[in-house]
């Protein structure tokens, strides 16, 4: 049912509605033939969704699996799980299913990649540079474009510029543009649209330059276009990179980590927190608290997690230890920077120590702000649970957070993402593990990487059964929409309560 009590369209069914239609135009049109370049991967039906009899057999983190997937029929690639960067693929097979144009992907291989990009996340089970076409990836950016900036922001913003916006059109704004008054939606929509333009812009001409001047990539148009391409995918925090290794060519290039950098913390800040320092300014006591939770929280992830991965990868042969110190801190950055949320790796992922991996999980859960192109639990959700958290401890009447009192609806809203978050981090874990052979680690990396939208891999993406490729697609689509969106939008119709029960305490803890 898509209308509530009044007979009006609810927003947050309407959100859904949207990325869902998005997704499905863009699994079409990636689909036709001329949406492929003929050469890439060899892909097999999968048509056994028998859980494998590896599951469960505890494969060490690095270790290459020695059994087969029997849903897979061949046995699968070694190459998936020796440390291969996060999008690179496969050099055997992949498995897929569904029909097939001739000369055209696979339905299921359309699918994916275009629920990647529409949730701007970055996963791929094939890869982006060598299978798909010009064509192909120019339908990719687009679905990046209006995953980032929000499928209903982009719709709202047409309707409100042609003065026909109806009043469900500008609530659904609204919801899209949490934090924004509604009042200020038509000009703040225009705002926020000219300025992610402008900035893909200015970083596509510094990135296009960057490139042809490096001698790695093709000169002229498709040069350019790769500097726009990987631009656009920065900034709505998507992870495609129009090459096999996504950045590692780059690792040791200051500007073109440093921009992407800047790309994706510019676009994973949060609409709402731009709008409020175009409006007031730089000054901290006129800035509401969901601007100064995330200057002081995103400050504090940034130099936290490079700090975290410089001390656990310094002496990795395989990641930073053949880099000379500046490298080695660069490179720390960017990998501390791009799990919030936006997927590149300039370093092995797979080769990374297990301990950086769960940093790295923890970088991906938290991800960036709300109403942005970032994912995650996002940092003001989290940072609220731990302020409530410690004041519960404290025995605090009240929670307070950098200089302003919280209200106690945020708490309970916080606390509810949080669990809902945890608990389909908990729930998709266990099934990984059990239909898989890649064991806790790997398993976990996945799903964090899925649900926070980020894009990253320790490389096991491309031979995942086609059963285990839906199951990231549902989080994809909930991570970018939201665990109490979804909730919202499935929830019963709002009722007035005439009486209330008896209040009353049970033992806690």
């Amino acid at each position: 049912m898509i209308k509530d009590g009044t007979g009006s369209l609810q927003p947050s069914r309407i959100v859904i509605l949207a990325f869902l239609l998005t997704m499905l135009a863009g699994t079409v049109l990636l689909c036709l033939p001329v949406a492929r370049t003929g050469a890439g991967e060899n892909l097999i039906l999968d048509q056994s969704p028998a859980l494998p009899a590896a599951a469960n057999s505890g494969i060490a983190p690095h270790e290459p699996p020695t059994k087969t997937v029997p849903s897979l029929g061949p046995a699968l690639p070694a190459a998936a799980n020796s440390g291969i960067a996060p999008h690179e693929p496969p050099t055997k097979t992949v498995p897929s299913l569904g029909p097939a144009l001739p000369g055209g992907a696979p339905l299921s291989v359309a699918l994916f990649t275009a629920a990647s990009a529409t949730c701007v996340t970055g996963l791929i089970v094939v890869d982006t540079g060598t299978y798909w076409s010009p064509f192909g990836q120019t339908v990719l950016l687009g679905l990046m474009e209006l995953g980032g900036i929000g499928t209903m922001t982009v719709v709202s913003l047409v309707s409100l510029a042609l003065g026909r916006a109806t009043s469900d059109t500008r609530e659904v704004a609204a919801h899209s543009l949490r934090g924004i008054p509604l009042g200020g939606i038509k000009h703040t929509v225009a705002a926020i649209l000219g300025f992610s333009l402008v900035a893909q812009m200015i970083f596509g001409v510094i990135l296009a330059w960057r490139l042809g001047a490096s001698g790695k990539v093709p000169g002229g148009a498709m040069g350019v276009f790769h500097g726009f391409f990987l631009a656009a995918s920065a900034f709505n925090n998507a992870g495609f990179a129009p090459w096999t290794d996504s950045v590692t060519g780059f690792n040791h290039d200051p500007v073109v980590l440093g921009s992407l950098a800047v790309l994706i913390l510019v676009g994973g800040l949060g609409f709402p927190v731009w709008a409020v320092l175009w409006v007031k300014g730089p000054h901290w006591w006129r800035l509401n608290l969901n601007v100064r939770i995330m200057l002081v929280g995103t400050a504090v992830l940034v130099a936290g997690g490079t700090v975290l991965m410089a001390a656990l990868e310094w002496n990795n042969p395989a990641t930073l230890g053949a880099h000379h110190p500046g490298e080695k801190l660069l490179n720390a950055f960017f990998a501390a920077v791009s799990p919030r949320t936006a997927g590149f790796n300039a370093i092995d992922i797979g080769a990374q120590y297990p301990a950086t991996w769960l940093v790295t999980d923890g970088l991906m859960l938290v991800g960036g702000g709300s109403a942005g192109t970032a994912g995650g639990l996002k940092v003001t959700t989290t940072a609220v649970v731990l302020a409530t958290l410690w004041g519960e401890v404290r025995g605090a009447g009240a929670i307070n957070i950098l200089g302003l009192r919280l209200a106690r609806a945020a708490q309970r809203q916080a606390l509810a993402v949080f669990s809902l978050f945890i608990g389909l981090v908990g729930i998709s874990v266990f099934l990984m593990v059990l239909t898989t052979p890649w064991g806790l680690s790997r398993s976990l990396f996945e799903v964090c990487s899925a649900l926070a939208t980020v894009g990253l891999s320790t490389g096991i993406t491309p031979s995942l059964p086609v059963a285990n490729q839906a199951l990231l697609i549902a989080l994809m689509l909930v991570g970018r929409l939201g665990p109490l969106t979804i909730a919202t939008a499935w929830g019963a119709r709002k009722r007035r309560l005439v009486y209330e029960l008896p209040k009353d305490y049970p033992l806690i803890g």
